[in-house]
């Protein structure tokens, strides 16, 4: 069975690539929707009542197991992110020392798909359940996409004369921003179809998350049976079975091996390129602090603002919009800048905006301020995630792509959990949403100074690729 190919492609499996980038765009489009409703639940249970019913100087300080309600959710998605972390490297050194790369893949894939179809029956009754099943879908989804982007370096091998495979980076520029785009596109529209089937049919923020988890939970069965079904025959753009690249020594363990691939790749930084070891550090903490926005911003809407469900999902669609042609004009900006200013500068921008946005959206009677800033933090999000990838490009030299790509992707994930886990514990002592904003521009701002260290990228990656003949990577 053919594939919609969404583009001319070299490799046959690019199609199934960027089908899985769709049904991901699908898995962040339920996210702000489970969150609400998780939350909301959790502040019932509680014996809180619900944020519409709330005077503005009317506050609830009880506890759920323990917890409270927005604590809850911030440790929920803080043992997921956690798991996930621990899990990543394990899962890596499978995908490169064993032949279950595929395997891996659809293990997690399934695992994700079934998740999110069980956690359609969100209620009163189950939401506890379900919230605990959000710790397994965000361990799964991370190491789904480690086996995933496993393939990328595949799909851009191609051969053009008889002598041999060749990297073309072209291709690979081309399958990221066409990735990048298809999972925007899906994140928006599910976003705004389940939006409005919610108004034309007066949903709840229960029945809004369960109808929302059924549709990407249906989306998910039927990319992931196309792709991950491992029978060519069948489906042509499913994705293949690879040898490992890699031989594990004989008794070594895969776990440890895998730590110390982890640990040999940071020794090689900084024994060679400090500027590295520093932009990795500052990443590290950015992209800790950009990746729990949408969770705590959701967490400070709902307690701070006391806005509803239908209200906080589109001020997070607005955020889409503004993100997708500010990813677009980001090119300009580093070629006027550079690409590691202009990362610093975007990153002091959210720092600026989020504290000020704490002030500025005071409680509910300051709520109609927030549409103020989705736009602006929209723009901030589109310019960051593309000026990372293109600093951190700047330093790869064309030998090392695998090795320091992995390490950069590890970094993406290794304090994911912190902000959230500093969330809860604040807000269990202090008891005041507003920390939410504080944490994440907290964890934003400490990686300036790492990335102002970071020194000349571009000046590291011609060092490096002139130290190449005559030093080979571990």
């Amino acid at each position: 069975m053919p594939c919609i190919s969404l583009g001319d492609w070299q490799a046959s499996e690019t199609p199934g690539f960027l089908w899985d980038n769709v049904a991901a765009g699908g898995v962040l489009a339920t996210n702000v929707f489970f969150n609400i409703a998780v939350l909301r639940l959790a502040t019932l249970a509680a014996g809180c009542p619900a944020p519409e019913d709330v005077d503005e100087d009317q506050g609830c300080s009880n506890k759920v197991y323990g917890l409270k309600p927005s604590s809850f959710l911030t440790t929920i998605i803080m043992c997921g992110q956690f798991s996930a972390t621990a899990l990543m490297p394990l899962v890596g050194a499978a995908v490169d020392y064993t032949s279950k790369r595929r395997h891996l893949g659809a293990t997690s894939a399934w695992i994700l798909c079934f998740t999110t179809l069980g956690q359609a029956s969100i209620s009163k009754q189950t939401w506890f359940y379900c919230s605990i099943g959000m710790a397994l879908s965000i361990a799964s989804y991370v190491c789904h996409q480690v086996s995933v982007l496993s393939y990328l370096p595949g799909l851009s091998m191609v051969k053009p004369t008889e002598h041999g495979w060749v990297d073309d980076p072209q291709e690979r520029y081309k399958i990221n921003s066409v990735a990048n785009a298809a999972a925007l596109a899906t994140q928006l529209s599910i976003t705004l179809f389940v939006s409005s089937v919610a108004f034309w049919f007066d949903l709840g923020d229960t029945a809004t998350a369960a109808v929302a988890q059924g549709i990407v939970g249906s989306l998910l069965f039927v990319v992931y049976a196309c792709v991950w079904t491992g029978r060519r025959d069948l489906v042509s753009c499913a994705f293949r079975d690879h040898a490992p690249t890699k031989v594990l020594p004989e008794g070594a363990s895969l776990f440890l091996t895998a730590l110390n691939e982890v640990w040999n790749s940071w020794t090689t930084l900084k024994r060679r390129r400090p500027a590295a070891r520093f932009f990795l550090s500052g990443y590290a903490c950015a992209a800790a602090g950009m990746g729990s926005f949408g969770s705590l911003s959701v967490v400070f809407m709902h307690d701070r603002l006391r806005v509803d469900g239908s209200t906080t999902v589109l001020v997070m669609a607005l955020c889409v919009v503004f993100a997708v042609p500010a990813s677009a004009s980001a090119p300009r900006c580093m070629r006027y800048l550079g690409a590691r200013k202009t990362l610093i500068c975007t990153i002091a921008y959210m720092v600026l905006t989020t504290i000020l946005a704490a002030f500025v959206l005071c409680g509910p009677a300051c709520r109609d301020r927030v549409w103020l800033f989705a736009p602006i933090w929209g723009v901030g999000f589109g310019v960051f995630y593309a000026a990372n990838n293109a600093a951190w490009t700047e330093l790869v030299p064309p030998d090392a792509v695998a090795q320091f790509m992995a390490l950069y992707y590890f970094a993406a994930q290794i304090l994911s959990w912190a902000p959230p886990l500093a969330y809860a514990v604040l807000n269990q002592v202090y008891d005041d949403s507003q920390l939410a904003l504080f944490v994440t521009a907290a964890w934003l701002a400490l990686s300036l100074p790492f990335l102002r260290m970071a020194g000349d990228l571009q000046g590291e990656k011609e060092a490096l690729i002139r130290d190449a003949s005559s030093e080979a990577l571990p």
